[in-house]
């Protein structure tokens, strides 16, 4: 017995020599990172459970964070430039400005050329009830533009000034104006007047683009926006007509996002439908739906359809 315990004892210090005289041993850390990952599934399986590596969550956290979107929207509206009189001086030339301006930020610019559009613009004015007689207004909705901008411009001897104003189109709101102000100092010649209203226009521009911008994104997150005009055809009662109003009212607000009268008369419904952009990719589309909406109380008839007007009878 003394003989075996001796032995026992020799071997150890032998083993805590060899121990002290290497390098101690580094595990591999993949190997334990595994041996983790297999302990933890099988917890999971007899707790039902789940537990997520932290490192994981950092790395899905920065993924996440890769993917949010910016604050600039992601689609620019379409936008038509008129000026506020159109026998201004040097129209043409703050016009040229801002369209050029617009055109190298790369948004839509809608213009209205021809006679044949305006005659467009002028019969739509007589098809709609109860509306102003803002031409650039009905210009814009005949053109599918979201947004026009006015623009008008003083020229003194000392300065010329500019102001622009944008305008949504389906509601005629103003969404903002800005003025800026260019030194003539004493260059009143017509080549000096022209560069200095361009100038003034282009320097007014940014400011206003900013406002234009932020109810973009604001206005992005309602829907797209339709105006939509209804004209009363036929023969009805007062009860009959404020019954048809009432169905079309509830049956859209109850199928598109959101929907706002302007004006309603006993020959005329005037609102703002804002619509899904992801269910409804175009004006015809949400025509198409107002349509079935109202198949069981009234027939329909298509009058005129652009990107943002809706115009149509109810018989």
């Amino acid at each position: 017995m003394r003989f075996i315990s001796n032995c026992l004892l020799v071997m150890l210090l032998v083993a805590g020599t060899a121990c002290s005289s290497s390098p101690k041993y580094k595990p591999d850390p993949s190997v334990t990172q595994n041996k983790a990952h297999k302990a933890y599934s099988d917890l999971d399986q007899e707790t039902g459970t789940s537990h997520v590596n932290q490192r994981d969550v950092r790395r899905g956290d920065l993924d996440r964070t890769s993917q949010i979107p910016s604050e600039t929207p992601t689609t620019t509206p379409s936008i038509m430039v008129v000026p506020s009189q159109g026998d201004a001086p040097m129209s043409k030339a703050m016009m040229e400005s801002i369209n050029a301006y617009l055109t190298n930020k790369h948004y839509e610019v809608k213009s209205l050329e021809g006679q044949a559009q305006l005659d467009d613009v002028i019969k739509m004015q007589n098809d709609i009830a109860n509306t102003d007689d803002d031409l650039s207004y009905l210009a814009s909705l005949a053109l599918g533009a979201d947004i026009y901008v006015k623009f008008s411009g003083a020229m003194q001897t000392d300065n010329v000034t500019v102001e622009v104003s944008a305008y949504e189109t389906s509601t005629g709101r103003l969404l903002g104006s800005q003025t800026a102000e260019v030194k003539n100092n004493g260059h009143v010649n017509q080549t000096n007047l022209r560069a200095n209203a361009q100038s003034a226009a282009r320097k007014a521009m940014p400011n206003l683009e900013q406002k234009i911008l932020a109810y973009w994104k604001a206005d992005l997150a309602k829907g797209a926006q339709y105006k939509v005009v209804m004209n009363l055809k036929g023969e009805y009662s007062d009860t009959q007509i404020e019954d048809l109003q009432e169905f079309v009212v509830r049956a859209l607000k109850n199928t598109f996002n959101s929907v706002t009268m302007n004006v309603m008369t006993d020959k005329t419904m005037d609102m703002v439908v804002y619509a899904d952009p992801h269910r409804y990719g175009d004006s015809q589309e949400v025509y198409s739906q107002i349509r079935n909406l109202l198949k069981s109380v009234a027939e329909t008839k298509k009058i005129n359809i652009t990107k943002k007007l809706i115009l149509m009878d109810l018989r």
